[in-house]
């Protein structure tokens, strides 16, 4: 015992000195914005029931959860993300119409060991539930782009892809091996995977042309020219219209081959990124489904932004 009486786990963060006041600062220019636009800051619990997260199928497998098991004998995990249990407090509360959350906290997920990689993250971010299609989308967007100037890196860019072009496109190929060659952007994979099926012309032209599908809004423009589905094309208009629309459009880079982090994911999905991180500092999508768990019927969509990885690359930002 001796030897480990001045580490601290593996799964744990180090912990921060020098870039406290950074965090605060961020913290508080992001809580200023968030609660100028009317969302109510919430202080949610740290545990929920293991069961909550399984039963809604989210897309963290419980092998990455912290778990125990409480006096009445149920498993009890640290809170693996925001969305759900404020998905559950919206419809516990009985909550109708529009709601605006926003929170700060740490989420805890087991990573792969000897990855350099914590288990503890920092989070910031909101839920706009009760909003739904192109207004919901708008909103959320424009906050993403109004929110850059709070995290005080210099380079930054906003992804924007669309679960609904992801779902539709998966539903088409019905194929799990496809939805690795995806993520893994592997263009000799998918060239042997389109030749082992008897797709149509016009899919296999898509499917070939997805893993760099990936750029300014032109991308959009060419895709919505090849593609001949109903719903992948409207996926894409959905994105070009929303590009349309926005302020400081030069933040924004389209990525039609974006896989969903999280399952629940059903429209456009969000992800931010600095050269100096190698793990995205942003996370975010409409998720139109997720109240059917609670047998509510309620649109939302939200976004993230992991602390952690921004301190980093702030930190590499400098240095450079």
């Amino acid at each position: 015992m001796e030897e480990f009486k001045y580490l601290i786990p593996e799964e744990s963060i180090d912990a921060i000195m020098d870039n406290v006041s950074v965090l605060r600062d961020i913290e508080k220019d992001l809580r200023h914005l968030f609660v100028e636009r009317g969302y109510l800051e919430v202080l949610m619990p740290s545990f929920e029931y293991v069961d909550l997260y399984n039963d809604m199928d989210i897309g963290i497998d419980e092998e990455k959860m912290f778990q125990y098991v409480n006096y009445e004998g149920k498993r009890v995990a640290l809170r693996v993300d925001f969305t759900v249990p404020l998905a559950r407090l919206y419809c516990s509360q009985n909550e109708n119409g529009e709601k605006r959350y926003c929170y700060f906290g740490k989420v805890y997920r087991k990573e792969k060991r000897h990855k350099g990689r914590s288990s503890e993250f920092f989070q910031a971010g909101v839920e706009l539930i009760g909003k739904g299609g192109f207004a919901g989308d708008l909103e959320c967007l424009e906050l993403v782009l109004k929110t850059m100037t709070c995290l005080k890196l210099k380079h930054i860019r906003i992804e924007m892809g669309s679960a609904k072009f992801y779902h539709r496109l998966v539903e088409i190929v019905d194929d799990e091996r496809f939805i690795d060659i995806l993520k893994r952007r592997d263009l000799s994979a998918m060239k042997s995977f389109v030749e082992s099926h008897h797709f149509d012309q016009s899919i296999q032209t898509l499917l070939m042309t997805l893993p760099q599908a990936f750029g300014d809004v032109q991308v959009l423009y060419d895709m919505k020219n090849r593609v001949e589905d109903t719903l992948l094309k409207e996926a894409i208009e959905e994105l070009i219209e929303l590009y349309e629309k926005i302020p400081h459009r030069e933040l924004l880079t389209f990525d039609l081959a974006m896989t969903p982090m999280m399952k629940y994911y059903t429209g456009i999905m969000l992800k931010g990124y600095s050269p100096y991180s190698a793990q995205p500092i942003m996370n975010g999508g409409r998720y139109d489904h997720l109240m059917n768990h609670f047998d509510r019927e309620v649109p939302a969509i939200g976004f993230s932004y992991e602390l952690s990885h921004i301190l980093k690359a702030l930190e590499k930002e400098e240095e450079a």
